[in-house]
């Protein structure tokens, strides 16, 4: 996280920008204000200040001044200058002195943030190119102290002993592994690795304040973040429980509030793989994925779920019955009902998992639909068998299957299917359809549709619509009095760039060559 410090003689907009900026989004986690050069300085010897935001007119020492003497005594701070007057004379100064941009008021605030945003950008720059974070390098270090390879172990012990960290065999440790939701979860984290790091970091020191006790972190294959507390002493097995909830409670302030902890028993270094899945299984045993602190040795037994064989017998009925909405919504129920009661675990929810796609697999079966063919690129067969990990996953699974079930061919709906899509080409020839607009007039999913118009006609649908239009423009082509450009609207093309590169492909030859060819034989 990172702290900025706002300077401006004027109050109101000192306050406009304190409430206007969402300042936790920008990873701020600390907001200076200052109304003159003189208690800038004082707040700058005192605090640790990395984004400088200050204006250039004020009374005595002004903003370009202060500026000029942050540069020289503290070169890291990003220093932004705000002005009410565009003057070029102030450009030059600030590019002199190295300010890293210039706002003119008055600016709206997004603007103010995109600035603070792109600061924040290039600390995180700095600090990666001058070893400040070497996240990548020192997390690898860490992960490998969990390696089932001795050798990687103490490879990863030895290096850690060369960066200064006192850390052997019998070092009392412990892990809190701490799962991010909007981070783990996300494809394209809205935030950096960097402030996440930076800010278990500085939480952990919060927390725990023994002085014997050392943290490191790293991140796991999961995108989960390990905090790993180690120490010479037995100071690890006195932290009190306040500890861990002022942990848990600063992670939730400082990067966000839906996430979990999940604190390990306190073990030594030569026990750390054992140590660290106890953690790891408390984590994936939360499959409701709720929010909150955890530990290992206060996990309670999971009861035995509401007669899951009796549920299984009346959704059999459903789906048989094509009552797919009221099967979603008993399923759903059933879900929501036994994770309020803490009925689930991965363990249940995996057995779940599997009486669920024997109901779909068996009803697909005895209709004759492919099963395979219900899944598309989007969401894969993979993804569905993987979706026991936890509810949300699992209530996408279902309403994906249930969905595609629905909308499948059964084997007697789908004998006129491809007689019915030709159709429907010949008849719209004039227009630039797509194979979702076939496969949407037969009522199939595109992907479906596909696999089956290709199995019935051996040709690709794309190629027949192609090759359809084509020999209705050869026929046209004969006839010298219709224009060629007459010709591409008739059959769809808007362009007629495109419609000469499409006859072109199939016949090797463009639509004028083409007629000239056949006047010149007839």
């Amino acid at each position: 996280m990172f702290n900025i410090l706002i300077v401006d003689d004027q109050i109101s907009v000192l306050n406009g920008i304190l409430n206007a900026i969402d300042f936790q989004a920008l990873h701020i986690d600390a907001v200076y204000t200052a109304v003159d050069a003189s208690r800038a300085k004082e707040i700058i010897q005192t605090k640790d200040v990395h984004i400088l935001l200050s204006d250039i007119e004020m009374p005595g020492e002004n903003g370009l001044e202060l500026n000029k003497w942050v540069s020289e005594r503290y070169p890291s701070i990003v220093r932004v200058l705000l002005t009410s007057h565009a003057s070029f004379d102030y450009v030059k100064e600030s590019i002199k002195i190295g300010c890293f941009d210039y706002i003119v008021q008055p600016a709206p605030y997004h603007e103010i943030e995109d600035v603070i945003r792109r600061a924040v950008a290039k600390i995180c720059t700095d600090r990666r190119n001058t070893g400040y974070y070497n996240l990548e390098g020192l997390s690898n270090i860490v992960l490998n102290l969990f390696s089932s390879n001795p050798s990687n172990k103490q490879q990863s012990i030895a290096s850690l002993r060369q960066l200064g960290y006192v850390i052997t065999d019998e070092s009392h440790i412990q892990s809190v592994l701490i799962d991010i939701y909007p981070y783990s979860d996300s494809v394209a984290p809205s935030f950096s690795d960097l402030s996440i790091f930076a800010a278990i970091t500085e939480t952990a020191r919060e927390a725990f304040l023994e002085p014997d006790i050392h943290n490191l972190v790293c991140l796991n294959r999961y995108k989960q973040f390990v905090l790993l507390l180690f120490c010479g002493g037995d100071s690890i097995n006195n932290l009190s429980a306040d500890s861990y909830k002022a942990f848990y409670q600063g992670i939730c302030k400082r990067i966000s509030s839906e996430c979990a902890c999940y604190v390990s028993p306190t073990s030594q270094m030569a026990q750390i793989r054992k140590m660290i899945y106890t953690a790891h299984r408390n984590m994936l045993d939360n499959v409701a994925k709720r929010p909150g602190l955890y530990f290992a040795d206060g996990k309670e037994p999971v009861s035995e779920t509401t007669s899951l064989s009796e549920n299984v017998a009346r959704w059999m009925r459903l789906v048989e019955n094509n009552q797919f909405d009221t099967l979603e919504e008993s399923i759903f129920s059933f879900l929501d009902y036994n994770a309020s009661l803490n009925r689930l675990n991965l363990e249940t929810l995996s057995e779940f998992h599997q009486e669920l796609a024997k109901i779909f697999f068996v009803y697909s079966h005895n209709h004759k639909i492919d099963i395979m063919g219900l899944f598309s690129a989007e969401y894969t067969y993979n993804d569905y068998m993987g979706s026991f990990k936890n509810i949300e996953s699992l209530k996408k699974g279902v309403s994906y299957l249930k969905n595609a079930i629905a909308a499948a061919p059964r084997e007697d709906a789908a004998k006129d299917t491809v007689p019915r899509a030709i159709d429907f080409i010949l008849s719209n020839l004039s227009r630039d359809i797509s194979v979702k607009d076939v496969a949407d007039y037969v009522s199939f999913s595109p992907e479906y549709f596909s696999k089956l118009f290709k199995k019935e006609t051996g040709e690709n649908v794309k190629n027949y619509i192609l090759r359809v239009k084509v020999e209705a423009a050869k026929d046209l082509l004969k006839n010298p009095n219709i224009p060629i450009s007459m010709i591409a609207l008739e059959l769809g093309y808007g362009n007629f760039s495109h419609f000469t590169q499409m006859f072109r492909k199939h016949e090797s030859i463009t639509p004028s060559e083409y007629r000239k060819q056949f006047l010149n034989q007839n």
